[in-house]
């Protein structure tokens, strides 16, 4: 999981199509992830919300990959 400072000096930086990793596990329930779980649920909370506003902002669009169950990548791609 990439912090917020990162995530916004990635966000000032960045071109149309470019792409970040800024989760990787499962968002919707991080202790039950198979990579890295972590019980920190409110700084996952911090960076899915943050990621949000950026979306509603129309600054970014977002997708994920599966790789397993409970396996995500989630990613942003700057419009």
């Amino acid at each position: 999981m990439i912090s917020i400072k990162k995530f916004d000096e990635w966000i000032n930086k960045s071109k149309p199509g470019d792409k970040i990793t800024y989760y990787r596990g499962y968002i919707m329930g991080p202790h039950l992830q198979k990579y890295s779980p972590t019980t920190d649920d409110r700084r996952v909370r911090a960076i899915k919300n943050h990621v949000h506003r950026a979306y509603d902002k129309q600054f970014i669009t977002m997708a994920q990959k599966k790789h397993d169950d409970f396996d995500y990548e989630y990613i942003a791609v700057r419009k």
